[in-house]
């Protein structure tokens, strides 16, 4: 098998570079296996690269590792979507690392021997348009926060988890409520103002915040979180039980969130709405969101 590395140079900050890429040496050097390193160089280039490698090379059995962020796990994962020899790795080295948290020890990921030992499962994958998601999309105040974070970032050099914290505050303080028509598969319809919605195939977000704490990644189905506008008191009072992933049994929760699993909905803003995929904002108009089951092979390293 070849193993490819995607490596970020600017995740982390920098950890990729610095801190990872030492170890992705020493650890194919002692483990004999062929190898290829490719630094991207923008946004959108680590997808192209895989996308061209698979189609130039059909019938050979390669993996992929995103060495990056969540975003940079997006990327590799939309050039592999639809080559069935192609798997998917990924080596921890962003801010929020949300994907691997999933799984049962997450520390394993930047163990690169092990990562090489690996075996690949099917899982699932969020669709919508012509993309797809790894982790989670988010609407509504868990996008807000991520444009936020990234500021307080830049301004007062926060980071991890703390940094999410301060940008919740922040934003919440506003009191926006985000007017969205969300429809079930079922036919169920909400429209009105949430406070947040998220989609998850995964259960983490924003550095370590269990949001939708029943997300599965191989069961087939999509978690839906919908969270009302609700005031400062009520958020402040789930806000830590949220970041647990223990906020559904809380007795507030029935009256302002409603929590599901189906295989699609849409999601539909008066105007056009900013949406966080796999940590990265983009502008959207209406989506229509559907599960792809068992849609990648993903490397789970050795052990874990």
């Amino acid at each position: 098998m070849k193993h490819i590395f995607i490596l970020n140079p600017a995740a982390g900050p920098k950890k990729a570079e610095k801190t990872i890429l030492p170890r992705i040496l020493e650890a194919v050097k002692d483990e004999n296996v062929d190898y290829e390193i490719h630094r991207t160089m923008n946004v959108g280039d680590g997808e192209n690269f895989v996308r061209n490698r698979c189609l130039a090379h059909p019938g050979e059995d390669i993996r992929f590792y995103a060495v990056g962020g969540d975003g940079t796990l997006n990327e590799v994962a939309n050039g592999i979507f639809g080559f069935p020899k192609a798997e998917l790795a990924f080596i921890p080295a962003g801010t929020g690392n949300d994907f691997a948290r999933i799984f049962a020890d997450p520390r394993a990921f930047l163990d690169i021997k092990k990562q090489l030992r690996g075996r690949a499962i099917p899982i699932d994958l969020i669709r919508y348009d012509d993309r797809v998601i790894v982790n989670m999309l988010n609407i509504g105040l868990d996008c807000a926060v991520v444009t936020e974070v990234d500021m307080l970032k830049e301004k007062y050099f926060l980071r991890g988890p703390f940094a999410y914290m301060v940008g919740v505050g922040v934003v919440f303080g506003r009191n926006r409520g985000f007017h969205l028509k969300v429809t079930l598969e079922d036919g169920s319809v909400y429209d009105q103002e949430f406070t947040l919605v998220a989609v998850g195939n995964g259960a983490f977000c924003g550095g370590g915040f269990k949001g939708v704490p029943r997300a599965e990644i191989d069961d087939g189905l999509l978690d839906v979180s919908l969270v009302n506008k609700v005031n400062r008191r009520t958020f402040a009072s789930l806000i830590t039980k949220y970041h647990k992933g223990t906020h559904l049994e809380s007795p507030a929760a029935g009256d302002i969130i409603t929590y599901v699993k189906c295989r699609s909905l849409s999601i539909e803003p008066k105007d056009t709405m900013q949406i966080c995929v796999d940590g990265e904002v983009h502008c959207s108009g209406r989506l229509d969101i559907s599960i792809v089951p068992s849609a990648i092979q993903f490397s789970v390293p050795e052990g874990c």
